[in-house]
């Protein structure tokens, strides 16, 4: 009993050290840019993709009327970078593109 409760702690040491090289073997990055299709509460659509704000990201604007996430809606356009992580996309900057008049 002895014997096989060493190993299952030499096995878990092992699988804890491990655990850091899977995640970052699956990150990958994307820059994309679009209209935004739906918003959420902490998530916006483009292109029939969903994409979630990471607690972190950054927002710039020059519209005083855009400052923060919240102030988002359906039909503005974006330019953002971020991660994806275990197949879910997690923005971490985004930069509100003020339309042209036209």
């Amino acid at each position: 009993m002895r014997h096989l409760k060493s190993q299952l702690i030499r096995l878990l040491v092992i699988i804890s050290l491990a655990l850091p090289w899977a995640t970052a073997d699956a990150l990958e990055t994307f820059e994309r840019a679009g209209v935004i299709t739906g918003v959420g509460y902490d998530k916006f659509t483009l292109d029939n993709e969903e994409y979630r704000i990471s607690p972190g990201a950054t927002l710039r604007s020059s519209d005083p009327n855009r400052k923060k996430f919240a102030d988002f809606k359906k039909g503005d356009q974006i330019y953002f970078k971020g991660k994806i992580l275990n197949g879910v996309n997690y923005v971490d900057s985004i930069v509100y593109l003020v339309p042209l008049p036209s």
